[in-house]
């Protein structure tokens, strides 16, 4: 359920982590999709998911978690056509021959990158998660 602020909230996200560098457990594609979804309805999905810091960490979460998309259904539940995603919604997308989770702006899928966030296209999107 979205806060009735969520609008001015996913703003400062945006704010927040325009210029912040990928880092992984706290600026990765599912840290940084978690901390939308958490602006968005005040609710973090990964609270129950362990703490990790480094690529092996994470790589290791993933699969664990039956690979990225079934990770994300299991914590947003289930997926649905790209060409349905929303301003705030999560986005599954291949970027650089790997999938990673992004956010909808509207227009394309803000995701963190190396020097702060960055825009994808929606065309490279593959599966997005209502918020």
């Amino acid at each position: 359920m979205r806060l009735p602020d969520w609008q001015m909230r996913f703003a400062e996200f945006g704010k927040q982590r325009a210029a912040m560098p990928f880092e992984w457990g706290s600026n990765d594609c599912c840290s940084f999709a978690a901390t939308a979804v958490e602006a968005i309805t005040g609710v973090n999905p990964m609270v129950g998911i362990a703490p990790y810091d480094s690529a092996i960490e994470a790589a290791r979460m993933t699969e664990e978690g039956g690979g990225l998309a079934q990770l994300a259904t299991s914590l947003l539940g289930s997926p649905v056509s790209p060409v349905m995603a929303a301003v705030g919604d999560v986005v599954l997308v291949i970027n650089v021959g790997r999938e990673m989770l992004g956010v909808c702006n509207g227009v394309n899928v803000a995701a963190p990158g190396a020097a702060g966030m960055v825009a994808l296209g929606m065309d490279a999107a593959l599966a997005a998660w209502k918020i």
